[in-house]
């Protein structure tokens, strides 16, 4: 047998017209609508539709058509085992009907009234394995009975191609719809998580954070968290975005010291194709894929002096420029930012602009460092022990004698450094965490030393861990970091205080 007699060249046109737009990547109303305009346009069928079914019902409905009027695709509905199209649905067999007077045929859409006697009607299921999905059916003129047969192939084979295409489309909506749940989840979880997450304690200076928290959430006003390493800025910038009325929309971050300054205004402002050479495409900024939302600039205190007038514009006309672009770009932002540094000593040194200062500081907020508020350890120490408990599936308590020593530490990298110490205790520990469990520059054995001689040891003692640390790990930061409970930023804070040297092997 020879391939034309297998499938002549209109159909073979028609079924790849088909595949083209099935994998266009449209909307499913806009795939079905192209579907039945091919079949006009390289098959002659004036007259088609498609009846679906959702969510296993055994109601069909149709969908699209083509060359059908408004009330008579609204006529369109058949129940499982109705007429033609209900009998193709529920047995999964196509049927061919050259007589419209046929009593099976139940012309539901009233359609009949107004089609040409020598029309035939094809109907078949939709379908894709065993599961039957919905029903193609078509009006049309067939010249013999070998393109009859042949055309009911082609139809059997579009079936099953919509089949498939269908089903595709019934896996994304059921995706998205988990998606949707599961961001509905995240964001109620990070609500409760967020609440003034970051801030535990019973303090008098946490209590003046929380309220300050509370009080600017709910408004527009610029926000500038200060504070020392590890006092939790970043969880605060997040509580406020979460505690506000853009909590639905985006919370972008992005840390001036971990990015290039030649890299730092791309990724703030944004470009355009050609921009730059290896700008092939354009590209959102920062500050636009935040539109609607919050914008956290961390470490502000480190943004290069040629970025912070371009800020500034930004924070006074609520606009930014891509690089290479010619128009300006409206956009809606709150912004928070954050420092470790004192930017009032940065101004006068001239590394820092004044009048940007006065734009970020409209509602400044000081998160204290751990040691000035001791108070807040023992509560910190449930909070965290509750936490890794759970986490590792254990029962760890904690001695008084190791209290008083975690109230004694200085805490350099305040509640960061708090918590990663207390999740290392409790995967070292069974059942209690003992004073032999804290690295040695936790504790002195001579009480009797003054506090600067034990700081000063505790130090000397912090460095030797970290060499020792390191040595362990040939000198991997990650590793060393992750044995010593420290992140990789306060692991190459201390290395430069310390001036330890890396060794490279």
């Amino acid at each position: 047998m020879s391939f034309r007699n297998f499938i002549n060249f209109e159909e073979l046109s028609l079924v790849n017209e088909v595949g083209k737009v099935l994998t266009k990547g449209y909307s499913l109303e806009k795939t079905l609508s192209e579907f039945l305009k091919i079949l006009y346009s390289f098959w002659e069928v004036e007259y088609s539709f498609i009846a679906l079914s959702y969510r296993s019902s055994q109601t069909l409905r149709i969908v699209k058509a083509f060359g059908l009027t408004e009330n008579e695709v609204k006529r369109g509905l058949f129940e499982s085992g109705e007429g033609i199209v209900g009998k193709v649905f529920k047995y999964g067999i196509p049927i061919v009907l050259s007589d419209l007077d046929e009593k099976n045929y139940l012309n539901k859409t009233k359609l009949k009234d107004r089609l040409p006697r020598e029309i035939t009607f094809i109907a078949v299921p939709i379908k894709i394995g065993g599961e039957f999905l919905g029903v193609l059916a078509i009006f049309k003129k067939f010249k013999t009975q070998e393109n009859l047969g042949q055309g009911l192939k082609i139809l059997q084979t579009l079936g099953t191609f919509l089949g498939i295409v269908y089903k595709l489309y019934q896996n994304m909506e059921e995706q998205e719809a988990l998606w949707e749940e599961e961001k509905r989840e995240l964001t109620s979880a990070l609500e409760e998580k967020y609440k003034i997450e970051g801030v535990i304690g019973v303090s008098e200076a946490i209590k003046r954070v929380t309220l300050l928290v509370k009080k600017v959430a709910p408004t527009d006003l610029t926000v500038l968290l200060t504070g020392e390493s590890g006092t939790g800025k970043s969880l605060i910038a997040k509580a406020i975005h979460f505690l506000s009325p853009r909590k639905e929309k985006n919370f972008i971050t992005i840390n001036a010291t971990a990015i290039p300054e030649t890299l730092l205004e791309a990724e703030l402002f944004g470009y355009e194709k050609g921009a730059f050479t290896g700008a092939y495409n354009s590209k959102k900024g920062k500050f636009e894929l935040a539109n609607g939302g919050t914008i956290f600039l961390d470490e502000i205190g480190d943004l290069p002096l040629s970025l912070q007038p371009k800020l500034l514009k930004v924070l006074q006309d609520k606009e930014i420029e891509r690089l290479g672009g010619e128009e300006s770009v409206k956009v809606d932002v709150r912004f928070i930012t954050a420092t470790n540094k004192n930017l009032k000593e940065m101004i006068a040194q001239g590394k820092f602009r004044e009048d940007l200062y006065y734009r970020i500081n409209v509602f400044p907020i000081y998160l204290p460092p751990l040691r000035e508020r001791k108070e807040d350890i023992p509560v910190l120490i449930d909070h965290f022990l509750n936490i890794f408990n759970r986490r590792y599936n254990k029962r760890v308590k904690i001695t008084n004698s190791v209290v008083k020593i975690l109230m004694e530490y200085p805490w350099p990298g305040n509640v960061r450094e708090f918590e990663n110490t207390l999740e290392r205790l409790v995967i070292l520990s069974e059942d209690e965490i003992r004073v032999d469990y804290l690295p040695s520059y936790f504790y002195s054995k001579k009480e009797e030393i003054s506090s600067d001689t034990l700081f000063e040891k505790i130090e000397l003692t912090e460095k030797e861990e970290i060499v020792k640390a390191l040595e362990r790990t040939g000198y991997n930061k990650s590793k060393a970091a992750k044995l010593l409970g420290y992140s990789l930023r306060q692991l190459d804070y201390r290395i430069k205080k310390f001036n330890i040297q890396i060794k490279k092997f």
